[in-house]
């Protein structure tokens, strides 16, 4: 079961919205609160939800910003040039862990998305279950 905010908020006796100004703005918040609350999330092992839309998007767009002729050029820089990499294995690790896929899926999908200029994660999901370059990467190892 997926542990809420309204959990958290119950078990720490705060209000929802206190819970939330912790976990995003936690200087609002007095630091009694703040270590009640963070001890109640550690208790319940919280994790919080992530929008992977959202996430996706920012990423295109803070790799748009970088000088390329091609997507091609713009992805072989994603995956290997040193100042993108970690931020790139970021995005593709959260898309492993909510697809339950591989690596190499996760690349794909990732640069699928880009080189099409897809913005609808679910969209993207559904058009990789017919994809026979999905199906490869399935069985890839390395």
């Amino acid at each position: 079961m997926r542990i809420k905010l309204s959990d958290i908020a119950k078990k720490a006796g705060v209000s929802v919205s206190t819970v939330s100004r912790t976990l995003n703005k936690p200087e609002t918040v007095s630091q009694s609160t703040r270590l009640r609350v963070f001890k109640i999330i550690n208790e319940l092992d919280y994790k919080p939800r992530v929008n992977l839309n959202k996430k996706i998007l920012e990423y295109k767009n803070f790799m748009a910003t970088k000088p390329n002729d091609t997507v091609l050029k713009r992805w072989g820089m994603y995956t290997h040039d040193k100042r993108y990499k970690d931020y790139t294995a970021s995005i593709v690790k959260m898309i492993m862990d909510d697809m339950q896929i591989n690596e190499d899926q996760a690349y794909y999908m990732l640069y699928y998305m880009v080189s099409n200029d897809i913005d609808d994660y679910d969209l993207a999901k559904r058009d990789m279950m017919v994809d026979k370059n999905f199906e490869i990467y399935k069985t890839k190892r390395r």
